[in-house]
């Protein structure tokens, strides 16, 4: 099992990435790492160098950024860290990527590179957001901001082989959001869509609205990237908020105070469910090659558990999953 690590991207980079990998080789030695990026700051990392035998080192020079255009980004930048990541996927070389980086510059590298699979017309982003039980899958939550019916139809089904190969729900409800739950709401797009997923997917459970979507009703929630990635970062806005709000209204009563050490073990479970660093990364559906995109503040914890998500889609064959279920 082969991962490739971009090291040069990320709010906290090259540490945090250079750690989670550390952090993984104390508890496996199964995996074998390509660390992509700068060779000498690489090897400034002492512990990093008690395991030569499970990484080697690919050295690049340049390094994708925020403001970097997403459609120049392989011309303009060949040898950053990024674009060879994923030129290591098309040359077989490994068999999953991880970056923290430019969101538009990964999905369109990996476009250019390793093209779509075949059938699908637009890739995707699904994010898995815990509730009071297992949790739901957004999809899209970025990767576009315009959509057609039919894109939203192949998001249902990529999210599908997501939350059943790395998630374990089988027979997932799938449902789309609307401002309703009546068939005729909504703009064209979603009624067209609505008419779309009626009639192609049996598990389809109709419109939910954002208000429901901690109630248990679906296990994937199918909306356009822009609608989706504004819902992702309230909810993660939201929660961050509250704790803060809560924890500040404690502190302000001295009663309350007394019962402070007791409740954080609650605000710690609020938090973790929530955390990005708990879930890792998001896989990148739709391009010929198993890309994970991690949350650009990603720190050691996070890099780790998206290499427990690399993991899994490895193990569980993930493109074929998609195929597969595309071809049902």
């Amino acid at each position: 099992m082969k991962i490739a690590i971009d090291i040069m991207s990320g709010d906290k980079a090259p540490d945090a990435n250079i750690n989670g990998v550390i952090n993984t080789l104390k508890k496996t030695k199964k995996i074998f790492f390509t660390l992509v990026g700068d060779e000498k700051i690489i090897k400034k990392n002492k512990e990093l160098n008690k395991y030569k035998k499970n990484f080697d080192i690919v050295h690049t020079s340049q390094t994708v950024t925020i403001d970097d255009r997403p459609s120049r980004i392989i011309k303009t930048k060949p040898d950053s860290s990024l674009v060879k990541c994923i030129s290591l996927i098309k040359d077989k070389k490994i068999d999953a990527v991880i970056s923290s980086g430019n969101t538009g510059c990964l999905l369109t590298s990996s476009l250019l590179i390793l093209g779509k699979i075949e059938s699908i017309s637009r890739p995707a982003l699904a994010a898995y957001i815990p509730n009071e039980k297992k949790g739901f899958v957004l999809c899209d939550v970025g990767a576009n901001a315009i959509n057609k019916p039919a894109h939203l139809l192949e998001f249902s089904l990529m999210a599908k082989a997501y939350i059943e190969y790395l998630e374990d729900i089988k027979n997932p409800k799938i449902s789309l959001l609307n401002i309703g739950t009546e068939e005729n709401k909504g703009n064209d797009l979603i009624k067209e869509t609505y008419r779309l997923l009626k009639n192609n997917l049996p598990n389809f459970i109709g419109n939910i609205e954002s208000r429901d979507l901690f109630k248990n009703k679906a296990d994937i929630v199918i909306c356009d990237g822009f609608t989706g990635n504004i819902v992702l970062k309230l909810i993660e806005g939201t929660v961050e908020k509250m704790i803060k709000w809560t924890t500040k209204s404690i502190n302000s009563h001295s009663i309350s105070k007394f019962a402070k050490p007791m409740l954080y073990p609650v605000f710690n479970d609020i938090k973790k469910n929530f955390d990005y660093e708990e879930h890792g990364a998001t896989p990148l559906l739709g391009v010929n090659g198993i890309i994970l995109k991690c949350h650009g503040s990603s720190n050691e914890k996070a890099i780790e558990n998206a290499i427990n998500k690399a993991k899994k889609c490895i193990k569980n064959n993930f493109i074929e999953r998609i195929k597969e279920n595309l071809q049902k």
